[in-house]
């Protein structure tokens, strides 16, 4: 598969999947999904690759979903097309050995047999948290900032989200995923007395 808007490089036993829409933040879209499942696909049954690096390219990690691709799907398909279009998205990769619920449309991530290391460059709104959420391994940077619309728009959090954020963040921070903050940073990281 040739890709568009990702990067994969393949360095050093190190798999990088750069999201490579900068000036959309990199925003997700139907194309965008298809390449990172490729990718990650690609780079679990490479013997050559011991990790996986999933990061973004700009000043943005990801965004989130890029609502053009939702209105366009609102314009041109019926309600039962619609339906049936979303049913068959939530499906996954199908993994072999994987629990049922690690081959859904993003939670593949915790199927692959390599771990996943999300460098988090920028922003990372939306969807653009749930994919980092679904990262083995976080690494902020200083720029980093963390967001979710979902309780403000009366949506639970979905994809997992209410599962995965409160054992990312320390406890006091457990509340922050779901709470209707406008930027979330995470803690920075206490020290211990030796």
């Amino acid at each position: 598969m040739a890709y568009i808007e990702i990067i994969y490089d393949v360095s050093d036993r190190v798999a990088t999947i750069t999201l490579n829409r900068p000036d959309k933040l990199n925003a997700w879209t139907p194309t965008m999904e298809a390449e990172v499942l490729d990718a990650m696909l690609k780079s679990n049954a490479d013997d050559g690759v011991r990790v996986i690096v999933l990061t973004g390219a700009g000043r943005g990690f990801c965004a989130g979903a890029d609502l053009s691709s939702l209105d366009s799907m609102s314009k041109t398909d019926d309600p039962q097309t619609a339906l049936k279009r979303l049913r068959e998205k939530f499906k996954g990769p199908q993994i072999e050995g994987a629990r049922v619920d690690f081959q859904k449309t993003y939670t593949y991530f915790m199927a692959l047999d390599k771990p996943v290391i999300g460098a988090i460059n920028g922003a990372a709104a939306g969807l653009g948290m749930v994919i980092a959420l679904y990262c083995d391994i976080r690494f902020a940077s200083d720029k980093a900032k963390f967001s979710t619309a979902f309780s403000r728009r009366g949506l639970i959090a979905e994809y997992g989200m209410s599962w995965c954020c409160p054992g990312w963040w320390a406890w006091p921070m457990r509340s922050i995923c779901c709470t209707p903050l406008a930027w979330s940073k995470p803690p920075r990281p206490r020290r211990w007395a030796s």
